[in-house]
């Protein structure tokens, strides 16, 4: 009985002793190198703070410095969006959970670029960015990536034509007349002969859209506009010229 009992001991013994050693659980960090095309989208934000990006969120000093060139240009559109890139960096900071890291270029190198990918490789990120070239050469070396605007196309509300949207005009379109729009998620509108409009919130209708493996475009015509006339400066000075008499 006593021998038995000694047994039941040695074993309970060697029981706890081999779960004291169990190694213990090691939890992975996901971490998330972005570029510049990423903080200058509005939409980062909104992702970043439902949880899906990761713990932690590397920014180049490189793409700091070109954010920054980019604010203090003379393009004002670029500008625009740099700066508000820039808030975006810092709202990122305050997310619980998510600790921003500001990583030097790497040595010997020099194109951005060739940085994000030697960067993912030595710390097992994955690259966010909107350039599709970029996640293409990131793809073919083995790194994983997120692109921006293929995650927006999945979860995006379509806006068919015969929507209305309302859009801040910010710049001219290459056409005569267009003006040049975005919505919140980084489409470009262009809006036919809207060009007197700029710098002014507009609503637009929806008339066609593409899409290309860069983005979405859409193109809309002024709310009341049909064919270039009715509402706005440009319709009511083809209906007083129609009023006259020859």
């Amino acid at each position: 009985m006593e021998i038995l009992l000694a047994l039941l001991l040695l074993c309970s013994i060697l029981i706890l002793v081999r779960v004291c050693t169990v190694a213990p659980i090691v939890i992975t960090r996901r971490r998330v190198l972005v570029d510049t095309s990423i903080l200058m989208d509005g939409r980062v934000l909104g992702v970043a703070r439902t949880g899906l990006i990761g713990d932690y969120l590397l920014v180049l000093e490189s793409t700091l410095k070109e954010m920054q060139m980019l604010a203090d240009g003379n393009d004002t559109e670029k500008r625009t969006r740099a700066r508000a890139g820039m808030e975006t960096l810092k709202q990122l900071s305050d997310i619980d959970g998510m600790m921003v890291k500001i990583i030097p270029m790497p040595r010997n190198v020099k194109k951005v670029d060739d940085a994000l990918l030697v960067v993912a490789k030595r710390r097992k990120a994955l690259i966010m960015t909107n350039d599709f070239n970029l996640g293409q050469v990131a793809h073919a070396e083995g790194i994983k990536t997120i692109n921006m605007n293929d995650l927006g196309q999945n979860l995006r509300v379509e806006h068919l034509p015969g929507e209305m949207v309302a859009i801040n005009l910010t710049q001219k379109g290459s056409g005569p007349r267009q003006a040049v729009g975005y919505l919140d998620d980084g489409t470009m509108v262009v809006v036919d002969e809207a060009e007197s409009m700029i710098g002014e919130r507009a609503e637009v209708e929806v008339t066609r859209f593409f899409q290309t493996q860069a983005g979405r475009m859409m193109f809309a015509r002024l709310k009341g506009r049909q064919n270039g006339r009715g509402g706005g400066r440009e319709g009511r000075r083809n209906d007083g010229r129609g009023g006259r008499r020859n």
